[in-house]
């Protein structure tokens, strides 16, 4: 079997990486060990366009912004399928330092932060928003399990998925690209989250992996809450009451599962948001995959130009992930350079 490209991992950087090579009209197989919990399947798919507490907003925040909207809504009228949701969200200012620092914000880019933001609307009584703050425009969550799951029907349609755990000891090099077992491919990009730095190629590569955990809740009182509420924590309307809530953040962990730690600080932060009452109807927890200064790292290994990687996506892949791993296919295939501040070349660690 011969392929353009081998993929390793179809969480959202691998999913990513397969729709824009498909684009270009090259055949990939994408290899994955089909697991029930990964971090993509459990992520929360935010978008949110201004984020931090300085609200920056820069010209490239809203190139990757734009390309990402329109990407997933060509995909979504190509394959008659639903999985990014275009939602307000009211961001909450958590102490007058935000408050303050989105009104210079306002003063300093007026018109460039106009599109992305209006004046807050009414709240239900039991949300705690004594600070103020504002609905934030052209954002929304990703159902990335959705996603993953349409990406995977795709390529089984196109007989270029295959379940398995692709090991790098078992890649070699030729002389028109590598092989794995009885495939041929010019090039093979290893996409494996948290753990890809544990194969012979990428083990260089410093990660700082961060187990995070999030809820499910029924909060009945809020069930006319179409709005994200963010504030610290964050809580995802998915209709009938039920909000997905969040999140954690640790690097000393020892197990991947829940936990009631876990639990209890979510629940810490989402009662900084609302004092109605609660009931936690499930648990999950994944591992985030983090980078130096939690950034993306891709590119071509040092040493075998057949050979990429792409990691890193991080809270923001649901925005940045599609134009990075646009622009790793362009690298890939036709030698464009890529962004210097995530190819791994210029950034050996």
């Amino acid at each position: 079997m011969k392929v353009d490209a081998i993929i390793v991992g179809q969480g959202l950087a691998g999913s990513l990486m397969a729709w824009q090579l498909l684009r270009g009209n090259l055949r990939v197989l994408v290899v994955d060990r089909d697991e029930a919990v990964t971090s993509s399947k459990v992520a929360a798919g935010l978008l949110t366009p201004l984020t931090g507490s300085r609200f920056n907003l820069s010209e490239a925040v809203i190139e990757r912004l734009n390309y990402a909207l329109n990407f997933y809504w060509e995909l979504e009228n190509d394959h008659d399928a639903k999985f990014f949701h275009h939602q307000t969200i009211a961001r909450l200012f958590r102490n007058p330092r935000e408050k303050k620092a989105w009104e210079d914000r306002l003063r300093k880019d007026p018109g460039k932060l106009e599109e992305f933001h209006s004046p807050l609307g009414a709240l239900d009584e039991s949300i705690t928003a004594t600070g103020g703050g504002f609905e934030m425009k052209r954002g929304g969550w990703l159902d990335v399990p959705q996603f993953l799951e349409v990406t995977r029907q795709h390529l089984l349609e196109r007989i270029s998925y295959a379940i398995g755990d692709l090991s790098a000891d078992d890649v070699s090099m030729t002389d028109t690209g590598v092989r794995w077992k009885n495939v041929e491919a010019s090039k093979i990009i290893f996409c494996e989250g948290w753990m890809g730095n544990q194969n012979r190629f990428f083990d260089w590569i410093t990660m700082h992996p961060a187990l995070g955990e999030i809820l499910d809740l029924k909060i009945p009182a809020l069930e006319s809450e179409k709005r994200i509420i963010n504030s610290g924590g964050w809580m995802i309307p998915r209709g009938n009451g039920i909000f997905r809530a969040g999140s954690t953040y640790r690097h000393d962990f020892d197990r991947i599962e829940p936990s009631d730690e876990g639990e209890a600080e979510v629940m810490q932060k989402i009662r900084s948001i609302t004092s109605a009452p609660i009931e936690v109807i499930d648990r999950r927890a994944a591992v985030r995959p983090i980078i130096k200064r939690s950034q993306v790292f891709m590119g071509v290994h040092p040493e075998h130009s057949n050979v990429a990687f792409l990691n890193g996506l991080g809270s923001k892949g649901v925005m940045n992930g599609p134009w990075y791993a646009a622009r790793l296919a362009q690298h890939l295939f036709t030698n464009a350079p890529l962004p210097e501040e995530a190819d791994i070349r210029s950034n050996l660690i």
